[in-house]
């Protein structure tokens, strides 16, 4: 078992935080959408390769989040405090 160094804990948190909020923020616009679309409201219609792009995004959000500490470990892996 690898021990993980301060630069490499920040990088996690980085990435959890920004894989975060950009799942959340494009799952809340689509839900905004969705909940508009169910009670009536006109709304834009977008095209199919749009809402395919978008779940990619939410997919690709979410493996970030599921990921972050390898990835983490593997950008801040040379920052470690040299003896």
């Amino acid at each position: 078992m690898s021990v993980v160094n301060s630069y490499q804990k920040w990088v996690i948190l980085v990435l959890r935080l920004v894989a975060a909020t950009w799942t959340t923020f494009i799952v809340l616009g689509w839900t905004m959408y969705a909940i508009e679309v169910a009670a009536g409201i006109s709304v834009q219609h977008y095209p199919a390769h749009t809402v395919i792009g978008n779940m990619a995004y939410i997919v690709i959000g979410v493996l970030v989040l599921v990921f972050a500490k390898p990835i983490g470990k593997w950008f801040g892996r040379d920052l470690g405090d040299q003896a």
